[in-house]
């Protein structure tokens, strides 16, 4: 099987913690915290491990949370390959208010890269990229971090014969390039092209356009509950949701770019690879936090999962 290699720029180290209600000004009284590794990639790289493969994770590591990050990663069985960085890796909280059983979600701003981190980050994985393999590209791209990153990782890319699969959103969207996969969320689609897509017709007929650019050669649109939607050049295909019972879905879509990743480097169909994502999206609502969906509950899901030509 090709290898697998995870790149995150801006990882986090998740915090999960509970209090009876949300209150202004008031001093709240938090449960006992759960700590996760969290970031695209490294969600991917959890995943994958949980699905039963090997996997390696790129991440920028700094300060202590940067080390506590490492630590959890390596603990969950990722091979970890850190690149210093001189500002702290950032910190991200979820706060379940008991009374409610309501979610928030605090996110703070990642370090700044330094051009010369960037350099390391992408000497890092020229030095561990497996050739024949798959390169996952997910999250958000740090401050600091060139619009020529997404070009010179194409070109190390192509250098191993390696196949990219990326997630990510916002200004870093607009500078992928070459990548084999490609997968949005249908609101991320949204705010990329700038128009409502509330149909399959202009949903397809965006990630074609896409395809034209050579942005990717395949999209892969997440919908959340509404399923997915697969688009290459020359066909779409359907994916209905999987009704799970009411879940956070923190974490969902890097479960199901795990999953996926899995099934085409077992040399699965393309449509029974992103079946298989599906699957693995709707079990991460039964797991909680970040916490990689169990495998047999992927497995469980995959026998229920519905493909059809859009």
């Amino acid at each position: 099987m090709p290898g697998i290699l995870t790149l995150t720029m801006n990882p986090a180290l998740d915090v999960h913690t509970s209090v009876p209600q949300l209150m202004p000004t008031e001093k709240m009284r938090c449960g006992v915290p759960r700590y996760d590794p969290g970031g695209g990639g490294v969600n991917v790289a959890r995943a994958l491990v949980s699905l039963g493969t090997a996997a390696a994770a790129v991440v920028t590591s700094g300060g202590h949370s940067g080390a506590h990050l490492r630590a959890l990663l390596a603990n969950d069985g990722v091979e970890v390959h850190a690149v210093s960085i001189a500002e702290p890796t950032r910190e991200s909280m979820t706060i379940t208010e008991q009374w409610t059983d309501n979610q928030y979600r605090f996110v703070l701003p990642g370090p700044v890269l330094r051009m010369p981190e960037e350099r390391r980050c992408l000497r890092v994985v020229d030095q561990n990229l497996p050739t024949d393999g798959y390169l996952v590209v997910s999250g958000s791209m740090p401050p600091g971090c060139s619009g020529a990153f997404f070009t010179r990782i194409a070109t190390i890319a192509a250098r191993h014969n390696c196949r990219i699969i990326v997630d990510t959103s916002g200004p870093a969207l607009r500078h992928v390039t070459n990548a084999h996969l490609l997968k949005p969320s249908i609101r991320e689609l949204r705010d990329h092209v700038g128009a409502a897509l509330a149909d399959r017709r202009s949903q397809v007929a965006a990630s074609r356009d896409l395809i034209a650019a050579k942005v990717c050669e395949i999209v892969v649109i997440s919908l959340g509950r509404g399923g997915a939607l697969l688009v290459t050049a020359d066909s779409a295909t359907d994916y209905d949701g999987i009704p799970v019972p009411s879940g956070t879905g923190v974490g969902a879509g890097d479960n199901m770019v795990a999953a996926i990743t899995y099934g085409l480097a077992r040399e699965w169909t393309l449509i029974e690879a992103v079946r298989f994502g599906t699957a693995a999206g709707a079990a991460t609502l039964l797991t909680p936090g970040t916490q990689p969906a169990e495998r047999a509950e992927v497995d469980r899901l995959y026998a229920r999962a519905v493909a059809e030509a859009a």
